[in-house]
């Protein structure tokens, strides 16, 4: 597979160099990788004794608005299978388990989900750490509300061609996750629950389950 890893922040901060060396020691296993860094600042320089950057891109503006400002600039020129989200403070502890994934949806973990799934390292919150006390997470016979995270997402290429990630005219700020989501729910982008086990490094904060 070819995946384009998109780290995006407001800042390449060199104290999460080795967050960057696991998930490139993660996918380079079995895919091609390549890489595209979107700053407040020019400081990509910080990475680069790990990864070299394909595309960079300096924007101010907040999440969302950032990836969809790049992939609307690009369209025309990507061409990977997979694409992922990925804030530079994330610790993955397991590589993406890509046979889970739905091709035509956003893949996250939730950060909030009402619902009857059950899945192991689903959320946000509600896992070790500072966010432990935080319970967004409801059982309900249908699945009638997700919220997904945003620090870290993946999406396949057919979302960029069903227009998932066109240019933000009018940003709301901040873009949290909810944000996201109703973005995603008005361009018909369905979402998709998944497990990612990782360490919030900057927060020491891990990934928490769905209804387990």
């Amino acid at each position: 597979m070819k995946i384009l890893v998109i780290i995006c922040s407001n800042e390449m901060n060199i104290i999460n160099i080795d967050n960057i060396k696991i998930i490139d020691d993660y996918l380079k296993k079995d895919n091609i990788v390549e890489y595209c860094g979107i700053s407040n600042n020019d400081d990509f320089s910080n990475y680069e004794s790990i990864i070299s950057f394909k595309y960079k891109m300096i924007n101010h503006k907040f999440q969302l608005s950032k990836i969809c400002d790049f992939i609307t600039e690009y369209k025309n020129d990507l061409d990977y299978d997979w694409y992922i989200k990925f804030r530079p403070d994330l610790k993955l502890l397991e590589n993406i388990k890509f046979e889970i994934l739905s091709d035509k949806s956003i893949n996250a973990r939730a950060r909030v989900y009402s619902g009857p799934k059950k899945i192991l390292y689903g959320m946000s919150v509600n896992g070790e750490g500072c966010w432990k006390h935080i319970g967004n997470c409801y059982y309900d016979n249908c699945e009638n509300e997700i919220v997904l995270d945003d620090m870290i997402y993946i999406f396949h290429h057919n979302v960029i061609l069903m227009n998932g990630f066109e240019k933000i005219e009018f940003s709301e700020s901040p873009e949290h996750e909810w944000i996201h989501t109703n973005i995603w729910k008005s361009r018909n982008i369905n979402l998709n629950v998944i497990g990612i086990n990782l360490q919030n490094t900057k927060h020491y904060a891990y990934s928490g389950n769905v209804n387990i």
